[in-house]
């Protein structure tokens, strides 16, 4: 079954600021949830269900709120940083429409298109480059977002490193902005080391070096503890860089999310670079053509898990559209799954998913 898209809670035509001041943009009805039949357990807490929504959508506790109200009990708050970082130029999202499924090690060459008929037809490219309020407006407001949650539910808080921050070197400011993090009530942290949007700079390729990576993740777990549990965001690698890079990190993480985007080059019909500024060429696709390379990394993953003999929740992301794909993606052996592209059209996708489970 197709469904239409008739929502745009982020408002692709407005900048990001706009859409942080007054999003999410719905006036519809909120859903009755199913009964919940069952919990599951995510380290410490008894979840609803083990659906989310990962880094990227949820800008402030607005969002949060309104997407827990919806039903996905496992809301990411947007990446923040140590320091105030600006958004790119809008447009930060448009859409475009691959042949094909991308797959891994290519860069595809994309067009833009106009918005699609359907949610299940849709992909986009997006191209933030990680902005952040100033650490005091977003530690107060990630208390708020904590207390706009339910019980059942659980909001990860996401964070990265910012190179050169108030003269700290990247390590330092990753672990930096960990502790932040966590003093602001950061349950559950999230550390992104797969932003293609970056325009350069170390941060964009972190998830493709062993030592690299882990040397971060360690500087962080050493920065928060063990109380607190710690996830990296990777992408997707052929096999065994793959399993290097796990089993550098795994020592220090609890868990491990995938993926985040995958490049691609995208320009009008025109044959013009779609996305203004230098270095945006090149930016992130996301949405329905990705799922197959999303699923693969889940598949390796699971079974990288198996022949390292670790211990580390894994949390699938990327290409899920539709209830039938959370499945999809549990059933592959996922922990938890989110949809980031899905819901900025579809607020019901959670509460198809659970009268689905019913």
């Amino acid at each position: 079954m197709q469904h239409p898209i008739k929502y745009d809670l982020y408002d692709a035509s407005k900048s990001y600021e706009d859409n942080y001041a007054d999003g999410p943009f719905f006036n519809a009805s909120k859903p009755k949830r199913p009964a919940i039949k069952g919990k599951m357990k995510l380290w410490n807490w008894e979840l609803n269900s083990p659906i989310g929504i990962p880094a990227g959508p949820l800008l402030n506790s607005n969002w949060i709120k309104f997407y827990a109200e919806m039903g996905f009990d496992i809301p990411v708050y947007k990446t923040v940083r140590s320091v105030a970082h600006p958004s790119h130029p809008s447009p930060n999202c448009v859409y475009v429409n691959p042949e094909n499924q991308i797959k891994l090690g290519e860069k595809p060459h994309l067009i833009t298109i106009h918005k699609p008929q359907n949610v299940e037809e849709l992909t986009i490219t997006n191209s933030f480059g990680v902005p952040s309020k100033p650490s005091s407006v977003w530690m107060e407001d990630v208390a708020i977002a904590n207390a706009s949650v339910s019980e059942g539910q659980v909001m990860i808080l996401s964070f990265m490193g910012t190179d050169g921050a108030d003269g700290r070197d990247l390590v330092s400011d990753y672990a930096y902005t960990a502790a932040m993090a966590k003093e602001a009530g950061g349950k559950i942290l999230e550390t992104n080391y797969s932003c293609p949007n970056l325009c350069g700079g170390k941060a964009g390729a972190i998830y493709q070096d062993a030592d690299s990576s882990s040397q971060i993740s360690k500087a962080i777990r050493e920065e928060i503890g063990n109380s607190t549990p710690f996830m990296i965001k990777i992408g997707n690698l052929p096999y065994e860089q793959l399993k290097t890079v796990v089993k550098a990190n795994a020592p220090f993480v609890d868990g491990i999310s995938g993926i985040n985007t995958m490049p691609g080059e995208v320009r009008n019909p025109n044959g013009q670079q779609a996305l203004p500024g230098e270095g945006r060429l090149t930016s992130g696709i996301c949405g329905a053509k990705i799922k197959d390379v999303s699923q693969d990394f889940i598949e390796k993953l699971v079974r990288i898990k198996k022949e390292l003999n670790a211990d580390f929740t894994i949390c699938g992301v990327g290409g899920i559209m539709t209830a039938e794909d959370f499945v999809e993606r549990l059933n592959a052996g996922a922990d938890i799954a989110m949809s980031a592209t899905a819901i900025m059209c579809d607020p019901y996708l959670a509460q198809r998913y659970h009268e689905k489970e019913q």
